[in-house]
């Protein structure tokens, strides 16, 4: 950052806090260039220790202190209409040509990365404002946000957040199953601006580290979208371990782990990460590698956004890799689906990551891929030719509308990157709806278990539940060549799992008797999946946030550790998010955010 910039911060957030004739910092120790000019006396000490600020409410900052913020970060301040306001007469820029727009854009996972408040699932925002609904409000979705460009603006956020004692909101672009990027009553910041790139050819040297790491690599700043890091490194004959989907950014991604097609080889996304660049709750900006804020660095790496400070970049590990082969095909009925999956060690072990998907419980053939990276057809064949005979073998005198016949096809010399951004899509299922989603991580161990068809048909016999497996785990994520600073905060149970089964839950509507049924459904279908390995768990950023002992399911015996971080770097609970660590001393009364 430029001195002039920081001096610039610094003058700001000084006027700001003299604003804030109503407040002392909770803090005895004040952050770095903070120093108040007159005592600040809290009128209703009491009050903020219980609960977050909300507006309409004594505590919540004046419009002058808002505008004070504005000036801090350059006019990137937003208060922001509901997103579909223009469909409702009475809300800001109704219209039908508005409207119209927002109704071609609602099922589109870009339009949503693209609004400042906007998620891609509206239950997770208590219905407030639909297309088509009856009502419209803001009631469900950030009141203020931080455009963020720049550390500093984050930075002025985060302070702001602080000292007026406002629940903080983070959205990179809403790619969410949880409901986390969507808070009511907050001041959001939108990472979605932080996309700046630095590449590294041949070694990257964390600061305050003796020795560079050899091979390429590249820092991002969080708010970069994966299809925008593959489409550079193409020219740069690169690769990385990315998300599929064209939505998905790093931030949310790298946070609890991330997996993508060269996972089972080269390991999680997490694992990649070699520095990050972070604002804490305190305000200050710093570097977290394995030399210097070891703590922020270990958790920040699998233990959950949103919850230690707001990461600005991180730097994260290249590969160069030959082509990709890939084999894809159906499987129909319980049997073959449950053999394949039985099977899928084969794969797994051999490097291998591939999707399973598709409705069994509606008897509709289940569609399954395999990668391969740096392999040939010929490679790829001689691990999958044995599991497609094993499957030909297998009755599917049970499947409705079934096939014997096993349909494949085999591509090579593919590109990874290519592979992922034709795999994925702004559109899918649930879009601009209702959805929920419940998982869990299986091992080889669990594939083997004579209880595997009973715990298949248990989580995705019903027709509306849909099988997506992501098959990407493997050799590479059970012990990862390029992690650093001896492990990281990802749930212990990746470094077993071969696969993560989901099944997921999506529908229309605003009906929340229907909602409460699907909740109830959700828990059901999890309770099979979690039945072949109960001490097991799942992926935190791919999981119901309902999940029972979600703590332990999200991050196994990590919890505790990382627990004692998020007290020890945010103690005054500054950063809070659904189901993170930390949330459990917190509740959400009607969208006031109160400690327990």
């Amino acid at each position: 950052m430029r001195v002039s910039t920081v001096l610039l911060s610094v003058c700001l957030y000084n006027a700001l806090v003299v604003l804030a004739q109503d407040f002392r910092p909770a803090s005895p120790v004040p952050p770095t260039g903070f120093q108040p000019a007159t005592p600040l006396t809290p009128p209703t000490a009491a009050a903020r220790a219980a609960c977050k600020a909300i507006p309409a409410g004594k505590d919540w900052p004046s419009d002058l202190q808002w505008g004070a913020l504005n000036t801090a970060v350059r006019g990137r301040l937003l208060k922001p209409a509901a997103p579909a306001a223009a469909c409702h007469r009475g809300q800001p820029g109704y219209s039908t040509a508005s409207c119209s727009a927002i109704e071609s854009g609602w099922k589109n996972g870009d339009w949503h990365v693209d609004h400042p408040t906007s998620n891609m699932w509206q239950n997770h925002n208590n219905y407030s404002c639909m297309p088509s609904s009856n009502q419209c409000s803001t009631s469900g979705y950030p009141i203020y946000v931080v455009a963020a460009k720049e550390a500093s603006d984050v930075k002025a956020a985060v302070d702001f957040a602080r000292i007026f004692n406002v629940r903080l909101n983070i959205k990179s672009t809403g790619h969410d199953f949880l409901g986390r990027s969507v808070q009511p009553n907050s001041l959001s910041i939108w990472t979605h601006g932080l996309k700046s790139m630095r590449w590294f050819n041949s070694s990257f040297s964390p600061k305050g580290c003796k020795a560079p790491i050899n091979g390429p690599a590249v820092t991002v700043g969080s708010g970069s979208q994966w299809k925008d890091i593959y489409a550079t490194a193409e020219g740069m004959g690169l690769s990385f371990v990315g998300g599929k989907f064209s939505s998905v950014s790093v931030g949310g991604f790298l946070a609890n782990g991330g997996h993508g097609l060269l996972s089972a080889k080269y390991g999680l996304g997490a694992d990649m990460v070699l520095e990050i660049e972070l604002v804490t709750a305190d305000g200050e900006i710093i570097t977290a590698n394995e030399c210097q804020n070891t703590d922020y660095f270990w958790a920040m790496r699998g233990g959950g956004g949103s919850t230690y400070g707001v990461v600005l970049s991180y730097t994260i590990q290249g590969l160069r890799l030959g082509p990709m082969a890939k084999y894809s095909g159906t499987v129909n009925g319980w049997p073959q689906i449950a053999y394949l999956h039985s099977q899928w060690p084969k794969i797994a072990m051999a490097g291998g990551a591939g999707y399973i998907t598709g409705y069994p419980g509606r008897g509709d053939a289940v569609r399954w891929s395999v990668n391969m990276p740096n392999s040939t057809s010929v490679q790829l064949r001689a691990i999958v030719d044995p599991i497609v005979n094993g499957l030909k073998g297998r009755s599917v005198a049970t499947a409705q509308n079934g096939s014997s016949e096993v349909e494949n096809g085999l591509s090579e010399n593919l590109k990874p990157h290519i592979v992922a951004q034709n795999e994925a899509a702004a559109t899918f299922a649930g879009m601009g709806a209702n959805k929920i989603l419940t998982s869990w991580l299986w091992s080889a161990r669990d594939v083997a278990s004579p209880s595997l068809l009973q715990a298949l048909k248990g989580a995705f016999a019903d027709s509306d539940s849909q099988l997506y497996n992501d098959a990407t785990m493997g050799v590479g994520t059970h012990k990862p060549p390029y992690i650093r600073g001896g492990g990281n905060a990802v749930n212990p149970a990746f470094r077993t799992a071969i696969m993560r089964p989901a099944a997921e839950l999506q529908w229309d509507g605003v009906d929340r008797a229907k909602l409460a049924r699907r909740q109830q459904d959700a828990l059901r279908y999890g309770a099979a999946l979690k039945s072949l390995n109960p001490s097991g768990g799942t992926y935190a950023n791919e999981a119901d946030p309902a999940s029972p002992d979600w703590q332990h399911a999200f991050w196994g015996q990590n919890y505790e550790r990382l627990f004692a971080i998020k007290n020890k770097v945010d103690p005054q609970g500054v950063f809070y998010c659904r189901s993170c660590v930390g949330s459990e001393l917190f509740v959400d009364r009607a969208g006031v955010l109160c400690r327990k």
